[in-house]
């Protein structure tokens, strides 16, 4: 079986049984490009939605058992918008009863009923330390999902307080009941480019047998703008933030606006076509429900890793610097353009603020850069990309290295505080999964997250698709507006 169609046909089929993530490395010439992974028909979720932490199937086993003593609400999800919503308080001796409850208790198999995988238990996120929670609701097992940007408000005393562009959750992860790793071509040699399979075969067997051939999503989609921010408006917002850098409150600041589509079709359509347009190191597709049955869908064709983890080994590939492709004379624009003072200096801001991050958790000594100011060519776009490595202390965990360095540089500015709170007064929106980061964590401790631009979000008939660009002293108006039509050609030539 080769990996493209293994691939489209767990595009085909896991979504129809619920919640899927794909983490896709399409670039096969990258030096990250290694390995996709698959995972669908989740035995447990864990979300952050509404100021509330909401967990089920084995990760609500596990955090109720850690936490007897909350005021646990049990919540009847929904699958649909017409399934109707019932809600009681929960107790330790509610939980563990018999199966009228909604306890989750995974049988022969592993995988817990749909039923009981569609009971949500929440509590307050006054009530409970995220944190703590989360390193103990995910240890030793498999999460696939994301973290969105608002997340900082948990981080830092910061706060969100424009309107939502779509509803979501601030983080979502589910434990995959089916997992499966596929080398990418590059790696043929090391796996023979077949599937390993790490959870569920039997599993991904009888879903095959269920759904392939029972109907097929169309291939057809299309997507027509409605909205986004003014030419005019933007101009003024940047000569803001240069006024605001003259006076000394932050030296950078990443400043974005989202565009508004009607989007007809399926989702996994487009990601298709994103994927065929230009591929990318760190891709990925996913769909979830919320509790109250709206779906959320996201096709990101990132280029970005935001963090990873292998053993004690950290590292950080941040992206600053942009230049379109124009197939001439492409040397002598890069060394002129991308690799000028302006981009090199703003560069330079976002990878001593990452090696700063990352000195937080790190062993004295280990933080380094190698390499700095490398060239990464995509199919649109020329990038400047450096990779921060640090050694990871013992007494530090996976999350403890994200809560020290989300949300990542690129995407806020530097300082990274003031740059966010300027990004609270010039922005409009919730910026949600936007800026974020996709990605897994491994029962031995170890992650991969990628930077979520280059991003469409879907629900209902909508998607968003946010842009972006970092803005210094010298930043020329005019250009970062190009900047940010150049950033959504990414997504807009491929319907042309």
């Amino acid at each position: 079986m080769t990996t493209h169609f293994f691939i489209d046909n767990a595009l085909s089929v896991l979504p129809k049984a619920g919640p899927m993530v794909l983490l896709e490395s399409q670039l096969n010439e990258h030096r990250e490009s290694q390995y996709h992974w698959i995972a669908g028909d989740p035995v447990g979720q864990i979300m952050v939605y509404k100021q509330q932490l909401w967990v089920a199937g084995t990760i609500a086993d596990t955090l109720l058992q850690a936490f007897p003593s909350l005021d646990w609400i049990i919540t009847q999800g929904k699958t649909d918008t017409t399934t109707q919503k019932t809600t009681q308080r929960a107790t330790l001796v509610d939980t563990s009863s018999s199966g009228e409850s909604g306890q989750t208790s995974p049988g022969e198999s592993g995988q817990t009923s749909p039923r009981e995988k569609n009971i949500w238990y929440s509590v307050l996120l006054d009530h409970i330390d995220l944190w703590s929670a989360l390193k103990i609701a995910q240890k030793q097992s498999w999460w696939f999902g994301y973290l969105g940007y608002d997340l900082k408000n948990l981080i830092e005393n910061l706060e969100s307080t424009h309107p939502e562009l779509y509803e979501a959750a601030d983080l979502w992860f589910m434990e995959p009941g089916i997992l499966a790793k596929v080398a990418t071509s590059s790696q043929e040699n090391k796996l023979n480019n077949e599937v390993e399979w790490l959870k569920g075969e039997q599993r991904w067997a009888k879903l095959q047998e269920r759904f392939v051939g029972s109907s097929s999503e169309s291939q057809e989609f299309s997507i027509r703008p409605l909205e986004g921010l003014s030419k005019d408006h933007y101009l003024h917002t940047i000569e803001s933030v240069k006024a605001d850098i003259h006076e000394g409150d932050y030296y950078e600041m990443n400043f974005s606006h989202a565009l508004k589509y009607t989007f007809e079709g399926h989702p996994i359509a487009l990601y298709r076509a994103m994927r065929e347009y230009g591929p990318v190191p760190f891709a990925s597709y996913f769909n979830y429900n919320l509790p109250s049955g709206l779906v959320v869908q996201v096709c990101s064709a990132s280029p970005e890793r935001y963090l990873a983890k292998r053993g004690e080994h950290l590292w950080s590939e941040p992206i600053k610097g942009t230049l379109g492709r124009i197939q001439a004379d492409e040397g002598k624009r890069i060394q002129q353009e991308l690799l000028g003072l302006k981009n090199k200096a703003e560069h330079l801001m976002i990878v001593d603020l990452v090696r700063n991050d990352l000195h937080r958790v790190a062993l004295k000594g280990s933080v380094h850069v190698d390499p700095l100011f490398e060239v990464q060519s995509f199919r649109t776009v020329h990038q400047l990309v450096s990779k921060v490595h640090a050694q990871i202390a013992p007494n530090y965990s996976s999350f403890d290295a994200i809560r020290h360095s989300f949300p990542m540089g690129s995407m806020t500015g530097a300082p990274k505080i003031a740059a966010m709170q300027a990004i609270e007064r010039y922005e409009s929106y919730k910026r949600g999964i936007y800026s974020g980061a996709i990605g897994y964590l491994s029962p031995n401790d170890d992650f991969d997250f990628n930077v979520v631009i280059r991003t469409a979000i879907i629900q209902g008939n909508q998607l968003y698709y946010p842009v972006g660009g970092a803005i210094t002293s010298d930043s020329d108006p005019e250009l970062e507006w190009q900047e940010t039509l150049l950033k959504a050609a990414a997504l807009e030539r491929v319907i042309c």
